[in-house]
């Protein structure tokens, strides 16, 4: 029995080693110097503590004061963290508060409102405070608004497939047809009429001039001849009707799989990519398939420009693709500080194909993978 329960117990102890790297091994993390950027949650987060100053003898006030300084350390530690922030693939936030006075004032008093996440009370009547701010909202907004115009050209979007045209082919039923050789047989009727009249046969003169009249008789059947002639453009329709056929080879030329695509995912993995405030997806040829110009300012102030994760599948089940997100191999990261993805030319024409149609680029629905 001894032998079981610490056989059970030495099990226990291995799953509870091995679940902590479990549990965090799917969020974007990245370590700083005075504190840590979940780029995952996006959020930075850093930790100061206080100790009770000397010749108090109140324990509360002496806590209250160790809090205080805690906090006070925590968000030094805070600001200093938010400069290390990747705005883009070539700028970080401190390059804009280093240059301008107005920007360092405005992203401290975005860090002075930070959010105190936890607060430990140790033993010794030190006082440990963590204090976190998120990377999009105010602090996005302020590094948009210093951030200059895009200089790199946006990939002009493909044609449209002609998907919704088949249609047409509609006016191919020609029955009408038979409906036109059924007038044929009724001309034979009208001459009808006139043999009646040669009943008066005692005048000979009469008959003979009746004879005269019976000439005129036969241009009546001419007009239907003619009318035999017009279904002749039923095979100009049958010609024109051909037409949609040509869309139809053109759709097989696209490399479309499906248009229903929610979202965008590219794994960056194994490329040496670092996450930033604003990335950028290229194509080979250096132009730009996704960027701050393919989605609504305030969207992007509120969500970010795109979302980060560890691992495909744990992006896949990210709210921001939803339920059937499209799945983009990356081919090298690029930029000074390496944060923008280069993607083939012929995923980026898929992208901005099959886009439009549920508009998964314009609401920010975007997931990066990286390592």
């Amino acid at each position: 029995m001894g032998k079981i329960g610490f056989s059970f117990f030495g099990f226990f102890l291995v799953i509870m080693l091995l679940a902590p790297p479990l549990i965090g091994a799917q969020e974007v993390v990245e370590s700083l110097p005075q504190g840590v950027i979940n780029w995952t949650q996006g959020v930075v987060t850093a930790k100061g503590s206080g100790a009770p100053p000397t010749g108090i003898t109140i324990p509360s006030q002496a806590r209250l004061m160790a809090e205080r300084a805690a906090k006070a350390d925590a968000l030094r530690n805070l600001l200093e963290a938010v400069k290390g922030v990747r705005v883009d693939s070539e700028t970080t936030v401190a390059s804009f508060t280093t240059r301008s006075d107005r920007v360092l004032t405005r992203v401290s008093g975005i860090v002075i409102g930070a959010r105190v996440v936890e607060t430990r009370y140790l033993s010794d009547g030190a006082v440990e405070v963590t204090v976190a701010v998120n990377l999009t909202g105010e602090l996005l907004a302020v590094m948009l608004q210093e951030l200059p115009p895009p200089t790199r050209p946006m990939m002009p979007p493909p044609p449209l497939p002609p998907t919704i045209r088949p249609p047409p082919p509609s006016p191919k039923p020609s029955p009408i047809i038979p409906q036109e050789k059924k007038p044929l047989p009724a001309p034979p009727p009208p001459p009808l009429p006139p043999a009646k009249e040669t009943k008066e046969p005692p005048p000979p003169l009469p008959p003979a001039k009746e004879t005269k009249e019976l000439p005129p008789a036969p241009p009546p059947p001419l007009p239907p001849a003619k009318e035999i002639k017009e279904p002749s453009p039923a095979v100009v329709e049958t010609k024109v009707s051909k037409a949609p056929e040509v869309p139809a080879k053109g759709e097989e030329k696209l490399d479309l799989k499906k248009l229903e695509y929610t979202g965008l995912i590219i794994d960056a993995r194994k490329l040496g990519l670092r996450p930033a405030l604003i990335p950028k997806i290229l194509n080979e040829k250096g132009e730009l398939v996704y960027s701050t110009q393919s989605i609504e300012q305030q969207d992007l102030i509120r969500m970010g420009l795109v979302g980060y994760a560890k691992d495909v599948n744990a992006a896949s089940k990210n709210q921001r693709v939803t339920a059937d997100p499209y799945v983009v191999p990356g081919l090298n990261a690029t930029g000074e500080k390496k944060t923008d993805v280069v993607i083939s030319n012929r995923d980026a024409q898929i992208i901005l194909t099959t886009a439009p149609y549920t508009g998964y680029l314009k609401n920010g629905r975007v997931m990066v993978v990286y390592d």
